[in-house]
């Protein structure tokens, strides 16, 4: 069955829509939901597994957004996500504390409260790859762990010339500070005009291939939930951040780099330069994908993470937390 090609003004107009009618319920996705301080993470698959597989989100999305890759491992790996600060369940933080350093600082709580066993297979898709290449480089024992790593839609230069600082830079991205610092009255107001057009602009223009109404009522579901503080403290730091000094550090760890084909966020230009500041990284280019490649072509980033966990099972790597 063919999916009806809307025209853009169609998909903006549907996606809002349904992030009105709905709320993200992000606890139903996996089997267990835990707190590390304010940091909401969640669990799955067997206790006893050999590896562990660490899933970072990308901006404005959740621990939810993961669901597919999920399902595909679960059967065989621990699986370990987390609702990053200014996400999900963990809920809002100041615009001064939402930044990628201290993203990359919850992962390192919720791997501390959690206490994974064996190695570790990090997967990160757009802003979480760079808050797991953050994280990577500024806890080496964490590092000295990870088997594998999973990059999907990232970058280790700045944002600020693409992607997403382009969509806001726009009237309403001075209407989201102004809403960051405004009475909580005045910031319901402005919250419901600004998710007219944050929300189902962003939903629909990472999505490069037709997609099922219930995709891009889920991503925009996710959007219309981010704090406005979220917007302005992350795009702040993704517009500032680089993360090239990282990279370099990766050297004793396998992976595999993703890229959509048609992702004008984080273009094959950011994933090419990653893999000449990682060697050890293959890249792969997924066909016609945009930015959501975890949504949109899910199978793509499935096997990469199979193959990581298969590289993680022939290390035999043995460390505990």
């Amino acid at each position: 069955m063919r999916l009806p090609r809307l025209t853009r003004k169609g998909r903006r107009r549907q996606a809002l829509a349904h992030a009105k009618k709905h709320s993200t319920p992000h606890d139903r996705f996996y089997s267990e939901s835990r707190k590390a301080g304010r940091i909401r993470y969640y669990l799955d698959g067997p206790e006893d597994a050999d590896v562990t597989v660490v899933f970072i989100h990308g901006f404005t999305l959740a621990a939810s957004a993961w669901h597919l890759q999920v399902a595909h491992v679960a059967h065989e790996a621990r699986c370990l996500l987390m609702d990053l600060r200014g996400h999900g369940n963990t809920g809002e933080y100041s615009v001064e504390d939402c930044t990628l350093e201290g993203a990359a600082d919850d992962v390192a709580r919720v791997l501390e409260a959690a206490k994974p066993k064996g190695p570790l297979v990090i997967v990160g898709h757009s802003l979480g790859g760079m808050v797991a290449i953050n994280f990577l480089r500024r806890y080496p024992e964490f590092r000295a762990r990870t088997a594998g790593l999973v990059l999907v839609a990232t970058a280790v230069d700045s944002f600020a010339s693409q992607g997403v600082p382009q969509v806001l830079a726009l009237p309403v991205a001075e209407k989201i500070r102004n809403a960051a610092e405004a009475s909580p009255a005045e910031t319901a107001t402005l919250r419901e005009a600004i998710a007219a057009l944050v929300a189902p602009t962003l939903a629909v223009t990472v999505f490069q291939t037709p997609m099922p109404p219930s995709v891009i009522d889920f991503h925009a579901q996710l959007i219309n939930e981010t704090p406005l503080s979220t917007y302005v403290g992350f795009l702040d730091s993704l517009q500032e951040h680089e993360e090239a000094e990282g990279a370099t550090l990766l050297s004793g760890i396998e992976g595999v780099v993703i890229v959509g084909e048609k992702d004008s966020v984080t273009p094959l230009s950011q994933a090419q330069r990653i893999v000449s500041l990682w060697p050890n990284a293959g890249l792969q280019v997924a066909p016609h994908a945009g930015h959501m490649i975890i949504l949109e072509q899910p199978a793509i980033v499935n096997k990469a993470i199979d193959q990581m966990i298969e590289h993680a099972h022939s290390v035999g790597k043995t460390h505990t937390a």
